[in-house]
């Protein structure tokens, strides 16, 4: 039996998800304020329409009978692998609590937007209660063994769990809090110079520049200007990414950066496998791994500015040698704002965000009572008091949206894309040259061999043991934090 009579369903199936793509895409975009109504009603019809599909008898028939009747490995057992693992993620689910939350997430969007900007956490209460609601059920529903959050983590991570998201987390906080503190005692580096009124669209137009010497194909992709900095594609040859304006180098430059990283992923899914289940990233700490890993490793070091500080410097009047760059760009500074924040304390920044998570999940807190958690939790981990609510637990998108259990796959890609970088630099132990001389197609070369082109041919955890040889785990990462800021 080959994929065909499953692939002649699934194409209809991901012509309506990408419909819902665009117009998520043009929400944060494009969409006049107005149309928000009408926005949540479509969206939550084809939420309803593709969920139906997925778990219609004869598409659960199909993927079965191709899983069955093909040979392990082979291309048509992929494609029923990740045919099952849609189903199977849907199936517990009912079509009216997959409509519902569509409807609620659109609307809580319009009015997070709002929100954030005004500080007006009431506004919000609502919509994250009725949110948090559905992920209760969606944990019922799906079943789990020990921690609700497992049954939520494993819609971004497939196989995480709970436990593993709390392991990596005790394994951080007592190095990175040594590290950040060390780091804090030695002096920070003025960065004052990396603040002005930058031209946001000159910005743009570097970053774009930048994106197409490491390997970015611009015919096949685009680059936005919008809130809420984002990657999402409609197919290989159409993937969008969005950045983030403000008045410092960090926002525009380093959100590009790290946009691109998803974006070269989506564009190197194999072009046979396109629009099928098995296209593009296997999983959300996987992609985010390749984000952070241009964002960060490549992006925040000193070979990288010493090509492009010069080209930035003809784009935006920044002062400063590539050095002095490079210590400003990687300055250490507890604060509120998760996006944007040092390689360090990023990971103290997703530490609150689960901890809130699974304390609203199990009932420990109220979602009425979040915002006093939320800084509670902020003084204990990072030392820092939000001053706000919109620079406390109303700057993330993610809860608006209804994606509980999304945040730890952050700190997993930072991990992972440590392990990979190690992986890498065995093979190619001259990557400083290669990215002082603008020379990116032998890295990006590696990393489309053995992650890009694999796209869902493995299981996450399976990906990241055939390309770093060890499972995931913190010792890259700290290897990597402890060589970038020695505690002497």
């Amino acid at each position: 039996m080959s994929a065909e009579k499953l692939l002649e369903k699934w194409f209809d199936i991901n012509a309506l998800m990408k419909a819902n793509t665009i117009m998520g895409w043009d929400q944060q975009v494009l969409m006049p304020d107005g149309g928000t109504e009408a926005r949540s009603a479509h969206q939550a019809i084809l939420s309803r329409m593709i969920h139906e599909r997925i778990t219609s008898d004869e598409f659960q028939r199909l993927a079965q009978d191709l899983l069955t009747n093909s040979e392990p490995g082979s291309d048509d057992h992929v494609i029923a692998r990740t045919s099952l693992r849609e189903i199977q993620t849907r199936s517990a689910l009912p079509a009216s609590l997959v409509e519902r939350k569509s409807r609620v997430s659109s609307d809580a969007y319009a009015t997070w937007r709002r929100a954030r900007l005004e500080s007006d956490f009431n506004a919000m209460i609502p919509f994250y209660e009725e949110l948090f609601e559905i992920a209760r059920e969606t944990a019922a529903l799906r079943g789990y063994q020990d921690h609700p959050y497992d049954a939520l983590i494993d819609l971004f991570e497939e196989g995480a769990t709970y436990q593993v998201a709390r392991t990596m987390f005790d394994q951080l906080v007592g190095p990175l809090k040594e590290i950040v503190a060390a780091q804090i005692a030695s002096g920070n580096e003025d960065d004052s110079f990396l603040k002005g009124n930058w031209d946001q669209e000159c910005l743009r137009k570097w970053a774009q520049d930048a994106a197409t010497e490491v390997g970015f194909e611009f015919n096949r992709g685009r680059l936005d200007i919008t809130t809420n900095a984002f990657c999402t594609n409609l197919s290989r040859s159409d993937v969008r990414m969005t950045t983030r304006p403000k008045n410092h180098i960090n926002g525009v430059v380093f959100s590009s950066m790290h946009e691109m990283g998803h974006g070269l992923y989506e564009q190197g899914s194999p072009e046979k496998w396109d629009r099928t289940p098995a296209a593009g990233g296997i999983s959300m700490a996987v992609h985010e791994s390749q984000s952070r890993l241009w964002e960060n490793i490549v992006g925040r070091s000193l070979p990288f500015w010493k090509r492009n500080l010069p080209r930035l410097q003809q784009a935006i009047p920044v002062e400063g040698s590539p050095e002095q760059f490079y210590r400003a760009i990687n300055r250490v500074e507890p604060g509120a704002i998760r996006i944007g924040s040092d390689e360090l304390t990023y990971n103290l920044h997703i530490l609150v965000r689960f901890e809130m998570e699974c304390a609203v999940l199990t009932g420990e807190v109220a979602v009425k009572d979040l915002n006093e958690a939320w800084r509670e939790c902020y003084r204990k981990n990072l030392g820092y008091n939000p001053i706000n609510d919109g620079e406390g637990v109303l700057q993330d998108v993610h809860w608006s949206r209804g994606s509980m259990g999304y945040f730890p796959t952050y700190s997993m890609g930072n991990m992972i894309s440590w392990q990979v970088w190690e992986a890498l630099c065995a093979e190619i132990p001259n990557t400083d040259e290669l990215m002082e001389t603008g020379q990116f197609a032998p890295i990006l070369g590696w990393l489309q061999d053995r992650i890009y082109s694999q796209a869902k041919r493995y299981h996450p955890a399976e990906l990241v043991q055939r390309v770093t040889g060890k499972p995931m785990g913190v010792e890259a990462y700290l290897r990597g934090m402890s060589k970038k800021y020695p505690l002497t």
